[in-house]
């Protein structure tokens, strides 16, 4: 049985298992989905995305990407969670969230992702959290700035040849 991580009014965040891998590379191997990514992800690509990000980090850090349900259907929608980035301030617990497409435009991403920084700052007492988001993902961008207090832009590497890439760096600190 999966763990229980946290609850919303709609959403239950739980940790992901294998058995969740088929739906969440649905995501991940949708062009759509993946828009903002450099590329798609195959299956196996994304069985190492999530053991990196989900199930390493459980173990590595006490948190990392967790399956996002309806809470009443139980339902899988998607993921969201806390991971270690690299920012311009070195590396940064990030909130990252991707949902299915039929699940866009319902307000699951800011629920989950407002969530998650609670938890970050709250449970965790974590001093800051971030959210990285490309300058073109206007999606993306609204969901951030509904849930962070700041914002800057950064640079890293980002581009399919591996080249820079400007980001928008949103901040939320503990007060």
């Amino acid at each position: 049985m999966a763990r229980a991580i946290l609850e919303t009014d709609r959403l239950a965040l739980r940790e992901i298992t294998p058995d969740d891998l088929p739906f969440l590379h649905r995501i991940f191997g949708d062009a759509e989905c993946m828009r903002y990514y450099p590329e798609v992800k195959s299956l196996d690509e994304t069985a190492r995305w999530f053991q990196r990000l989900a199930f390493d980090s459980y173990s590595n850090h006490g948190f990392g990407l967790w399956a996002v349900t309806d809470r009443h259907s139980g339902a899988l929608l998607g993921d969201c969670g806390i991971t270690l980035q690299e920012t311009s301030k070195g590396l940064e617990p990030e909130i990252g969230y991707h949902l299915w497409r039929d699940h866009w435009g319902k307000g699951y991403a800011v629920e989950a992702a407002a969530a998650c920084r609670d938890y970050a700052l709250d449970r965790l007492s974590l001093a800051r959290i971030v959210s990285i988001v490309r300058l073109d993902n206007i999606p993306s961008q609204r969901v951030a700035k509904q849930i962070h207090r700041l914002r800057e832009s950064f640079v890293k590497a980002g581009s399919p040849d591996g080249g820079p890439v400007e980001f928008y760096l949103y901040i939320t600190e503990q007060t």
